[in-house]
């Protein structure tokens, strides 16, 4: 790989996602830069998708299509394509996402020295979260169904990269092959609606749209963001926890189909779900999902024991909703 975009890819990871500066770096070599690359083409595709104030439809749509077509494996001038990707990132208020779109060519040249294989792997996702976030851009969420979808589509899609991804570096048989494709969705779907449940209140202050399937919950924005209606608010959110609850089972299984030889995959895993089990614990029956000016976390104790012994954590605590 390129030596200098390799260490910006490292650098600009740290000021975009604090969460996977701490993950990424956990994984086995083989897979390490492939997947930090991947995280990073798919944040540009989400910052034309969700930090531009206010929502242009056709333009949002044009620019992630570029995106996607930028890292295909066409063969074909991508000048262009740059150039009007930099020019539009001003449009992103986040100093570090815009930076990270701007610098979309360097990305592209960590890429290209991918073998054909892993790109291949990693379009086909990205364009598959290129499709469902552009649906979802014009599209409200009404219904659970329609959440899964639209998780499958920003966070599922991660998921099959990665795992698509394994499968093709290592050596795993053929019966956890089928359990990782089989699960890899639910995993996606479990720690993006951690993120839905916690971000509620921000996102019904300062976004033009939120994942809460209100008709299915019974309650209006309104209402949801009203002190008044608390109890109505933590019924809602009572149900939102328990639709969580029901991924659980598949982390375990697809933890437990995962060659020995993945050490840093799985504590990669573990890590991230950890910390998702977590969140839900403090987000249980907690009124400061929606009144509260900060957001809910898990406390410090409670991240410096997960970081301690993430898997055994990660075990223990999914243990209580095996099915």
């Amino acid at each position: 790989m390129t030596a200098e975009p390799m260490k910006y890819a490292r650098e600009i990871l740290k000021k975009v996602s604090r969460s996977f500066a701490l993950t990424i770096p956990m994984l086995d070599e083989e897979i390490k830069d492939e997947v930090l690359l991947a995280y990073l083409q798919d944040r540009i595709l989400d910052n034309f998708e969700d930090e531009i104030y206010p929502p242009d439809l056709k333009l949002q749509q044009e620019l992630m299509n570029r995106v996607s077509r930028i890292f295909s494996t066409e063969d074909y001038e991508r000048s262009s394509d740059f150039a009007i990707i930099k020019e539009k990132s001003s449009l992103i208020e986040k100093n570090s996402l815009q930076e990270l779109t701007k610098n979309i060519d360097l990305i592209y040249k960590n890429y290209q020295s991918f073998e054909p294989k892993i790109q291949e792997i990693s379009h086909k996702w990205l364009e598959e979260m290129n499709l469902g976030m552009q649906k979802y851009l014009a599209k409200e969420v009404k219904t659970f169904a329609e959440l899964d979808e639209y998780c499958y589509y920003v966070a599922g899609t991660v998921g099959g990269f990665l795992t698509e991804t394994i499968i093709y570096k290592f050596e795993i048989e053929e019966q956890n092959k089928n359990i990782l494709l089989d699960n890899f969705n639910q995993a996606g779907l479990f720690l993006q609606k951690v993120n839905l449940i916690r971000d509620i209140r921000e996102d019904l202050e300062s976004r033009d749209k939120h994942f809460w399937p209100l008709k299915e919950l019974g309650i209006s924005e309104a209402k949801l963001a009203d002190p008044e209606y608390e109890k109505q608010a933590l019924t809602a959110l009572e149900q939102m926890l328990n639709d969580l609850k029901s991924h659980i089972p598949a982390l375990k299984k697809y933890y437990q189909a995962l060659p020995d030889e993945l050490k840093g995959y799985k504590k990669f895993f573990a890590v991230n779900n950890a910390l998702g089990l977590a969140t839900m614990e403090k987000l249980k029956n907690n009124p400061d999902v929606f009144y509260s000016n900060k957001p809910v976390k898990t406390s410090k104790l409670t991240f410096l024991n997960i970081m301690r012994a993430p898997e055994k954590y990660f075990l223990e605590h999914s243990q209580k909703f095996e099915k």
